[in-house]
This record gives C-alpha cells, sequence and structure tokens, in this order.
C-alpha cells in the first residue's frame, strides 16, 4: 500500500512536467472503504480509508510505460513487482525508497509493518525534480501499478488496488 504513493511520484516530475496530469484508480473494497486520488497542478492529494491491518506481503506491479508517438501507443521503459514492506522498512537507499522518504514530509503514512486499520493521507505533495531518475526523456508517460497479495496473476492472488496515471514530461 505504501509503495503506491512512491509510484505515483513519477506524474509529479516537479518543474519537468506539465499541468497534464491524470491518474484514476479502482480499489477492493475487503481493502479499503475510500480511496480517492486527485492531480491538481502537479500537486498530489490521496486520502484512503483502510478497514482492516494491511500486513506483510502486499506486492505492487509497477509498469512504467512512454509513449513517444501521437497515437498514445505505449512501450514498458521497465517493471517490477515490489513488497511493500520491505521497500518501507529498508534501511538500503534505493530509488523508490527514497521517493517514499519525500512522501512521508507531506503524509501520515506508517513507516512500518503491519499498518493498522485507519485514514491515511498525502495532501500538497510534488516530487523533487533531484529524484526523478536522469535517463527517463521527454514524452507521454503512463504509470500502472497493481497492488495484490498472493502470487500475480494465479488464483491465490488477492486483487488490492489498481492505479493508472499519465503525465507529460517535457524539458525544462
Amino acid at each position: 500500500m505504501l509503495k503506491l504513493f512512491t509510484i505515483i511520484t513519477l506524474l509529479s516530475f516537479h518543474h519537468l512536467v506539465t499541468t497534464q496530469a491524470a491518474g484514476k484508480c479502482r480499489f477492493n473494497e475487503k481493502h479499503f472503504n475510500n480511496f480517492t486520488l486527485e492531480i491538481v497542478n502537479n500537486t498530489l492529494y490521496l486520502d484512503m480509508v483502510t478497514p482492516t491491518t494491511i500486513s506483510r506481503g502486499l506486492k505492487v506491479l509497477m509498469d512504467v510505460q512512454i509513449s513517444l508517438d501521437k497515437r498514445k501507443s505505449y512501450q514498458r521503459l521497465f517493471a517490477y513487482v515490489l513488497d511493500i514492506c520491505a521497500v518501507v522498512s529498508s534501511v538500503k537507499s534505493s530509488m523508490f525508497k527514497s521517493w517514499f522518504q519525500s512522501i512521508l514530509e507531506r503524509g501520515n503514512f506508517m513507516t512500518n509493518c503491519p499498518v493498522p486499520p485507519g485514514h491515511y493521507f498525502l495532501h500538497n505533495w510534488k516530487l523533487d525534480s533531484q529524484l526523478v531518475p536522469h535517463y527517463l526523456m521527454v514524452g507521454d508517460y503512463r504509470v500502472f501499478c497493481h497492488f495484490f497479495y498472493g502470487k500475480h496473476k494465479s488464483i491465490h492472488e488477492d486483487f488490492v488496488l489498481d492505479m493508472d496515471i499519465y503525465a507529460v514530461m517535457k524539458a525544462a
């Protein structure tokens, strides 16, 4: 769950992104009473209410894609399956850990697992341009995040949340 916020970071790109950012989400009511994602002027607002404990084992498939043509067909740049609790509780530095640290400044997220039921938020947050990977080029981006428990694409998968985020990165 906490990883989803780090994924959203790609839509801000601080001074590199135009105001053309959008997002949509779909959630499992077993895991969330409410999940709201809003992007206004490259600023992210997120509110969620969890009725149950978010336990260890929550994973996210993060798929970052780019479109280099006008037809909006996207090509995968990279995709990762990440264990949310491992990233959040890790002492090792990584791109994902840096994103999460940035998010902690504007939200009330837990820094360990399990996460008790409650209301969690991220308000008025923009990604610092220093946290944007230098290898990302100008273009239209789609970041798809699929959160789940169990084994991805199996009968044992327990769907938690899907987020689709679109952003345009232009040269400064």
